[in-house]
């Protein structure tokens, strides 16, 4: 089993978009998620990435997907010049959740997997490893749509834990559920900072998929062009 067996990996961790599925397909519903309200989207894309870099030390963030929901209605809100009031944080979490969350549950349902990414899955499986899989966003039927819901064993968003990668604390979060020591972890993702360099924080291996080799990624133990290669190189 190559890589796997070298380095005593006992669960293959994967990210989901851009990583089980193409990019590109990923980025056309986000397109869509633009509408009705560009001014909306254009909010929620600034708050994602302001939650990133407050979430390890913002004062009021409760560690809960509830905590990671009211936090960043807040800062929607904000850059949206509503008033902080009770009132207004529903308005703007109401139409978050129209918007995007449940837009999402419809649209991704025609997402098409990367060719030889459940092969190289149902291999994995055949010599006993554990599969789990970690994104940013709720999972939705994502898995089911992609005909892997029976391969994977463990499935959780980031916002569960209130945080999302790279916080050191969504990895932990996810090694809880694992129960294994992050060296026996090895994470796949298509986001070198989200991803890899968030998985060795945590003390795990990782790999990237990416189509693009340089520049060099010294945080990624493997980089891979596809789910053929990674199958080559670690199975």
């Amino acid at each position: 089993m190559g890589f796997l067996v070298d380095q005593g990996i006992r669960v293959l961790c994967l990210d989901i978009d851009g990583t089980l599925y193409p990019k590109r397909m990923l980025n056309s519903r986000m397109v869509r998620s633009s509408f009705p309200s560009l001014r909306l989207a254009m909010a929620f894309n600034w708050a994602r990435a302001q939650y990133r870099r407050v979430q390890d030390v913002h004062p009021n963030l409760k560690p809960s997907r509830e905590g990671l929901l009211d936090l960043q209605s807040r800062l929607v809100a904000g850059r949206l010049g509503r008033p902080l009031d009770e009132i207004n944080l529903q308005k703007t979490r109401d139409s978050i959740e129209r918007q995007f969350y449940r837009a999402w549950e419809r649209s991704f349902r025609s997402i098409k997997a990367y060719e030889g990414m459940k092969e190289a899955l149902t291999e994995a499986k055949r010599h006993g490893l554990v599969i789990a899989v970690f994104s940013d966003f709720p999972l939705a039927r994502k898995l089911e749509t992609l005909g892997i819901s029976d391969l994977v064993d463990i499935a959780h968003s980031s916002e569960e834990s209130g945080y999302l990668k790279p916080s050191s604390r969504a990895f932990s979060f996810l090694l809880e559920r694992l129960a294994v020591p992050p060296a026996q972890v090895l994470f796949m993702g298509d986001s070198y900072s989200k991803d890899c360099q968030g998985a060795k924080r945590a003390g795990m291996y990782s790999c990237l998929i990416t189509a693009k080799r340089k520049p060099v990624y010294p945080d990624a133990d493997l980089v891979v062009g596809s789910w053929k290669e990674f199958a080559s190189l670690v199975l």
